[in-house]
C-alpha cells in the first residue's frame, strides 16, 4: 500500500489517522451534497411498461430550487454536483 500511496502522493499517515467526523462527508464536498440534495426532487424520468428510467435532473427545475434555496455554486461545485447526479443516476437505474 505505501508503494501505491507513494505512487499518487498520499500519506500512508492519512489513511490511518482517527477520522473526527461522524457524516462520512469530506468538508470539500458538503457544498456539493448540500445542493444535489437541496434539488434531489427535481429528476427527469421516463417511465414506460419496463418501469421507469432516470434520465437526470432536468437542469433549469435545479437552477430555479438552487436559487430559491440561496445556494450559488461554482463551476468546480456544479461539476461535482453533476457527479453525484451520475452516481445517484446509476444507482437509481441498477436493475
Amino acid at each position: 500500500m505505501g508503494e501505491d500511496c507513494k505512487a499518487f502522493g498520499i500519506d500512508p499517515a492519512l489513511l490511518s489517522a482517527p477520522r473526527d467526523d461522524e457524516d462520512g462527508v469530506w468538508p470539500d464536498h458538503l457544498e456539493a451534497l448540500t445542493a444535489f440534495l437541496a434539488v434531489s426532487t427535481q429528476w427527469r424520468v421516463l417511465a414506460g411498461e419496463g418501469g421507469a428510467y432516470w434520465l437526470g435532473l432536468d437542469h433549469a427545475a435545479v437552477k430555479v430550487g438552487l436559487d430559491l434555496a440561496g445556494i450559488s455554486l461554482t463551476p468546480a461545485q456544479w461539476a461535482d454536483v453533476q457527479l453525484i447526479e451520475a452516481g445517484a443516476k446509476a444507482a437509481l437505474n441498477e436493475s
